[in-house]
């Protein structure tokens, strides 16, 4: 047990338990790496010691390669879909994966690596520089040219292959990024927006990953990613699927699991492994969407870049800490016997939105969300019933209520504020009916959606 009592603060209370990292000592001229203890020393990383160039690579590769091998969900021979992205990351986590793919039988990376594009510019930005900004992309994607390369936009179940020897042009996705941009434009909040791009990004991955027959997809997510996504997932409601958001693997669904290999890397060792790479790597710095404007997400995020610059060590904790709860296993809430519905739902992503499914009563308490695939958790939440029971007394109890009236309108409340966490109100619309099949999360994205789409 922890033998910190609260005496031992002081007046200060905790403050003096929580410095900021001090930067370590720069690195002395000639000085020997203490790893090998050969070669001369080209950077030192905080609280380690001093590293040559192939000491450091060889330490990168294994916490890369020790994250596939303990924890053995991927594999011999699977074929792997790698989302690309041009990122510093998603460039360290192909460099990785094509060394492994190269080395001796021993040590060899037992997988087929197959890359997939997914195109989401169009969302802020004119075609003009949309396609400047894809000529870039192809720059730094041609780097491995070596391995099968699709494209695909965002929200689209097709895909077509990626070709570097002339340059390359989509069409045929047209459609996808109208009816995208339509949904996106009925969505209010900026929040709501950005969460909806997140799962439409998720849902086309396993979409992409089934069509190309790929068990697994590789994301190049990193600690501080995770912290980010890890927080800004508390804000946004979805803490049933918190665990799976940031965990090593993703496994709510059984065909598709979203792997993040190199979790484990923080920025200093990407930028690091750039530099003294073995060739010389191009990146793209890493954008996202509505990024300028207020959101829960960009608040976190600015958040924990503050925190990565005076207390690094301290974001590996707040993401670590999914780590330690419980992911609940969902029940499909779709039989065998609804197998046209759920390929006709993965073909078409926008089907929830278009309201073009016939939705069927959920199986099961353990059923799964429509959209993001996470365990329903909203019948019997106390959080739920008191946020809807707070709401009722605001809309019904004034100043000109009685005592007896309060008492008496206080009971009912109570039942329909039961009823609405539960989906069992009197209106069975469509709309409702929708709703019982989402989680908390994605039911916020929904009702964020004006009535004209």
């Amino acid at each position: 047990m922890c033998s910190i009592v609260e005496d031992d603060f002081g007046d200060d209370g905790g403050a003096h338990a929580m410095k900021e990292d001090t930067p370590q000592a720069e690195l002395a001229g000639n000085e020997i790496c203490r790893k090998c203890n050969i070669e001369v020393a080209v950077l030192k990383l905080n609280q380690k010691d001093p590293q040559c160039r192939g000491c450091f690579l060889s330490y990168v590769r294994h916490k890369f390669r020790a994250s596939l091998g303990s924890t053995k969900i991927v594999r011999r021979g699977s074929r792997v879909l790698i989302i690309l992205t041009g990122t510093p990351e998603n460039v360290t986590l192909l460099d990785m994966v094509r060394f492994g793919l190269v080395q001796d039988a021993f040590k060899q990376l037992r997988i087929v690596p197959v890359l997939l594009f997914v195109d989401d510019d169009f969302v802020e930005t004119p075609q003009e520089d949309r396609m400047q900004q894809l000529a870039r992309r192809m720059q730094v994607f041609k780097q491995f040219e070596s391995f099968p390369s699709y494209y695909t936009v965002c929200g689209s179940s097709k895909h077509v292959a990626l070709t570097f020897d002339k340059p390359f042009s989509p069409a045929g996705f047209e459609q996808d990024e109208q009816r995208l941009m339509q949904v996106l434009n009925a969505v209010r909040s900026v929040s709501s927006k950005q969460d909806l791009l997140e799962q439409m990004r998720k849902r086309t991955y396993r979409a992409i990953a089934q069509t190309l027959q790929c068990s697994y997809v590789f994301l190049s997510d990193i600690g501080v990613d995770l912290a980010k996504t890890l927080l800004s997932n508390v804000a946004l409601g979805r803490g049933c699927s918190l665990a799976q958001d940031v965990a090593f693997c993703d496994d709510r669904d059984e065909t598709v699991k979203l792997i993040r290999p190199i979790r484990d890397l923080n920025p200093d060792e990407v930028s690091n492994y750039l530099q003294y790479s073995e060739t010389p790597l191009l990146s793209l710095s890493s954008e996202k969407h509505f990024e300028d404007k207020p959101s829960l997400q960009n608040l976190t995020a600015k958040f924990i870049d503050n925190l990565m610059q005076s207390f690094p060590s301290t974001v590996s904790t707040v993401y670590r800490t999914g780590d330690k709860l419980d992911a609940p296993k969902a029940a499909p809430n779709r039989s065998t016997a609804n197998g046209a519905e759920q390929d006709a739902e993965t073909q078409d992503l926008f089907a929830l939105f278009d309201r073009t499914l016939q939705l069927d009563p959920p199986q099961s308490l353990g059923a799964c969300c429509r959209f993001c695939g996470a365990t329903l958790d909203y019948r019997g939440s106390k959080t739920l019933f008191a946020t809807e029971y707070s709401r009722l007394v605001s809309s019904r109890i004034n100043a000109a209520c009685s005592h007896e009236d309060i008492l008496q309108k206080s009971k009912q409340m109570e039942l329909d504020a039961e009823r609405a966490v539960n989906g069992e109100e009197d209106d069975q619309g469509e709309r409702r009916a929708l709703m019982k099949q989402l989680c908390h999360g994605c039911r916020n994205i929904f009702e964020d959606v004006s009535d004209g789409l």
